[in-house]
């Protein structure tokens, strides 16, 4: 069995490839859609051929500090005691673990955790030009500082603009910096998203930090508040439509969002209770009135609000 972690989707799905190889016989179960139940009874099925069995499993939130009671895993703990042999299990979770925990110690003293770290520039470079050229286009490397610094050196947004640079193109050529800058979506410079994402992500030094940024330069306050209820009111969604057992692809439609996204909103919400994000919610309405009614100074109440997330 393995514990694979990290930030970065395409880095863990690197990951996952390096384990599985050339072998077909694949299945993946999203805990997000399933239960642990499901995933111990597909592992302990063994066909008739005796086929080798690798399952994915995405989002084993357990091993985070995602509130679980610790005898929902006794079904998981009982397993780790005696594993079919012809059965790989591959557990992946888009965010840190919690090491206190007591499956992880355990998990940890038996079986392989790999850690995904974000990438050093210089390999990141290295990346995207190996893409490029894989896809038999050409760039040089200010084209590819541009678009990294764009994304915020973020491996899975880097992508995402690299596909979309190809199909802008539609055909093999030399990438150039004056198409690129018309092609990459401006939002990814906006230091606003940043300092949002930093906040529900719980990063308070990244967070008061860009604050400090948006302070210097000028940056609307009530800018910054509409963009983080935003992101709680869909992070809430997101969560209550899931509990609820609604299907990923029900959820895109009712949101009007992305795969990435929806992703991106399940690993952010993973870190709050429903009742919390409506606390939030409630905070941010009470921010929002007291700045516009002249009650409030703009930038201590965001402040304020952040020891309250962290």
């Amino acid at each position: 069995m393995y514990l694979v972690y990290g930030e970065s989707y395409r880095l863990i799905d690197e990951e996952i490839k390096k384990i599985i190889k050339d072998e077909t016989n694949i299945i993946t179960i999203d805990l997000n859609e399933s239960q642990l139940e499901d995933v111990i009874r597909e592992a302990t099925y063994v066909s008739m051929f005796q086929e080798k069995k690798y399952l994915i499993v995405k989002n084993a939130l357990f091993f985070t500090s995602a509130k679980i009671k610790e005898e929902d895993l006794d079904i998981l703990f009982k397993y780790m005691e005696n594993p079919i042999g012809l059965t790989t299990i591959i557990f992946t979770c888009y965010t840190n673990i919690d090491a206190r925990k007591k499956i992880y110690k355990d998990f940890a003293k038996k079986y392989k955790v790999i850690s995904l770290s974000n990438i050093p520039v210089n390999e990141l470079i290295t990346k995207i030009r190996d893409y490029v050229f894989k896809n038999k286009y050409k760039i040089d490397t200010d084209t590819i500082k541009y678009i990294m610094s764009c994304c915020g050196d973020n491996y899975d947004l880097v992508y995402n603009e690299l596909n979309k640079i190809f199909l802008y193109y539609n055909e093999p050529t030399t990438i150039k910096l004056e198409d690129v800058k018309e092609i990459v979506a401006k939002i990814l410079i906006d230091n606003n998203f940043k300092f949002v994402e930093a906040v529900v992500n719980k990063n308070s030094l990244n967070a008061l930090k860009l604050l400090d940024d948006l302070y210097i330069l000028k940056v609307e306050p009530i800018a910054l508040i509409m963009l983080l209820a935003r992101e709680y009111r869909l992070m809430l969604s997101v969560s209550i439509l899931m509990s609820n057992g609604f299907p990923k692809k029900e959820v895109f439609k009712k949101l009007g969002i992305q795969d990435w996204q929806l992703e991106k909103l399940l690993k952010e919400s993973s870190n709050y209770y429903q009742d919390d994000i409506k606390e939030l919610l409630k905070e941010l309405a009470n921010i929002d009135y007291r700045i516009k009614s002249g009650n409030g100074d703009r930038f201590l109440e965001l402040k304020t609000f952040l020891l309250k997330v962290f």
